[in-house]
């Protein structure tokens, strides 16, 4: 629904020095009380015209009671349905005449130069919107996939080495570790782990490889944040090169998540999934030559 137009976000709190006028505009009738009641969230979301000029806002996760449904009896609306209905209550006071009505197929970021890409879901039980997995690519040059070699016999990977890729393991969502000053996520700033990489056998075409072992992955915040799991990955090799052609992997760990009223952090499924791009065995090796 939101396709065609220009989706953007912003979070931080109102003592701050830079906020954005509409936030500012939505933040002042927000808290003064007028139109809006019952319970609030920290969340809101707000539609704006072509100018940049407030024409409508709404609590992004009010919390709704049953509502009657054709046929009798209640059902709660759903959260992705009072969304839909707060957006439909702006549509008046936007010029929609010439907007886009072609369907936007979905598609995955991709690369024109070998790479990898990373999916990363938190299983967060009561946050289900963490359990979308966010979509990352990132290029690797031939130093990048060196370490990556295929093994005549087994060798140590220092985790360091993958860190450009590796790093991109980190939990979705902007109520996670974010700089009080910038208001942006923390990076990952350290990988830790031996792994090891050991042949997989071979099927007379393709020569394959085993990754595995431990990472720990630290931030660039304060506190020494650190959370950690198992990475295992399968690369395939020409049986002539030993640059590889292909890499799938997983990593399944676990990420702390502390809660300052409680004053305690609950251990959150954290899981990644990669996969080398170009895709398939059938495109050309991966470390260039």
């Amino acid at each position: 629904m939101l396709r065609p137009f220009i989706a953007a976000s912003w979070h931080g709190h109102r003592n701050d020095p830079n906020i954005p006028d509409p936030v500012r505009e939505v933040w002042q009738r927000k808290f003064n009380g007028r139109g809006f009641g019952g319970k609030q969230s920290n969340v809101d979301l707000a539609i704006l015209d072509a100018e940049g000029n407030l024409v409508h806002w709404f609590d992004a996760f009010r919390r709704m009671g049953p509502r009657r449904v054709p046929g009798g009896g209640q059902k709660r609306e759903s959260l992705g349905d009072y969304t839909i209905r707060g957006l439909k209550q702006a549509i008046p006071a936007l010029d929609l005449a010439h907007a886009p009505t072609a369907e936007h197929p979905l598609k995955l970021p991709d690369l024109e130069q070998p790479g990898i890409r990373i999916f990363v879901r938190l299983l967060e039980e009561r946050m289900i919107a963490y359990r979308a997995p966010v979509v990352e690519v990132v290029a690797l040059n031939k130093k990048d996939w060196e370490p990556l070699k295929y093994p005549r016999k087994e060798r140590r990977v220092e985790a360091a080495a993958l860190k450009k890729w590796l790093s991109q393991v980190y939990p979705p969502g902007v109520m996670e570790r974010t700089s009080q000053q910038t208001k942006k996520v923390y990076q990952i700033d350290r990988i830790e782990g031996d792994l090891t990489i050991k042949p997989a056998g071979s099927d007379g075409k393709l020569r394959y490889a085993l990754l595995s072992g431990k990472v720990r992955l630290t931030d660039e915040g304060p506190g020494d944040f650190t959370y950690g799991g198992g990475l295992e990955v399968v690369l395939t090799y020409s049986e002539s090169d030993p640059g590889p052609l292909s890499l799938r992997g997983v990593f399944e760990g676990i990420y702390p998540r502390y809660n300052p009223v409680q004053r305690q952090s609950r251990e959150i499924p954290l899981r990644a999934a990669f996969e080398s791009l170009p895709d398939g065995d059938k495109s050309p090796r991966l470390l260039p030559q």
